[in-house]
């Protein structure tokens, strides 16, 4: 139906949301327009309140979890309020659709002996482990995500200031690095790297073995090899390091706030006030703390 396509192609081009959520919407709106169809209903923006919760009742007896069917709902409020607030229906025919509660699973927090015998197993002469090694420090250092990581260029890194410039789809934001990560960083920059990438225009700071651009499983696999290296007995993933790097600032005293921008998790404007107002307020709690 071309009012989804338009829907996608209206999210794409906004740019706030990562490919991997326009592409889940386009998958549940399609697995919709698939249901219209099937029951002689051509015009998705005739069908009424009723309809469409008949038709979240039948996804939701089909077996899917309740992440998948919460998701399933999400899209379609999405896709709904949009097309009444752009006039193209009289109402947001899905303001009455409630997503299931969904178990957020339980996050691996490391202890600080954990991690540093997590960051002490990379071999430091070999370039792999000296990427190996920057990775881990950077993920503690600063909580990046590896969506984050895996996009990360060179050119994003201030060394003398010791920072980097994380850009996401919601916001930029800067963070903090201590010395022992700028010096993993340097140790990779001036060695390790240039033996992995296939070109000196490469501008990824992280590449894999065969010199491209890593990936969100490469990066998992690496973290679970060290951890099984290191026989930590837990399930520990990149996210591990992420929530680690949060709540050993937040046990150590580290203003909440601080540590939320730093994570990523408040608003624009709040990011804003930090960058304007107050610039050196991020690297002294993280100094302080970290």
């Amino acid at each position: 139906m071309d009012e989804i396509s338009h829907f996608i192609t209206e999210l794409k081009l906004e740019g706030r949301m990562s490919e991997n959520t326009v592409r889940s919407y386009q998958t549940d709106l399609k697995k919709f327009e698939w249901y219209l169809q099937d029951n002689g209903l051509v015009d998705i923006l005739l069908i009424n309140e009723k309809q469409l919760k008949e038709y979240v009742d039948s996804i939701s007896k089909q077996g899917y979890s309740a992440a998948t069917l919460a998701r399933n709902i999400v899209s379609l409020k999405a896709f709904f309020k949009t097309q009444a607030k752009q006039g193209r229906m009289p109402y947001d025919i899905s303001e009455n659709l409630t997503a299931p509660k969904v178990e957020l699973p339980k996050t691996v927090i490391l202890t600080r002996k954990q991690i540093e015998l997590l960051l002490s197993i990379p071999d430091s002469k070999s370039p792999k482990g000296q990427r190996d090694s920057a990775m881990l420090e950077l993920m503690y250092a600063t909580g990046i995500k590896v969506s984050e990581l895996i996009k990360a260029k060179v050119s994003d890194l201030d060394m003398q200031v010791g920072s980097i410039e994380c850009k996401s789809d919601k916001k930029d934001r800067i963070i903090p690095f201590d010395k022992r990560t700028r010096k993993a960083l340097v140790r990779y920059l001036q060695d390790g790297r240039r033996h992995l990438i296939k070109s000196n225009l490469e501008e990824l700071l992280f590449v894999n073995y065969q010199g491209e651009p890593m990936s969100r499983q490469g990066v998992w696999k690496i973290v679970k090899r060290y951890a099984d290296y290191a026989e930590i007995d837990a399930q520990i993933t990149p996210e591990s390091l992420r929530h680690s790097f949060a709540a050993h600032l937040v046990e150590r005293g580290a203003d909440v706030d601080a540590v939320q921008e730093m994570l990523g998790h408040v608003t624009a404007a709040s990011t804003n006030r930090y960058v304007k107002e107050n610039k050196n307020y991020i690297r002294d709690v993280y100094n302080q703390t970290h």
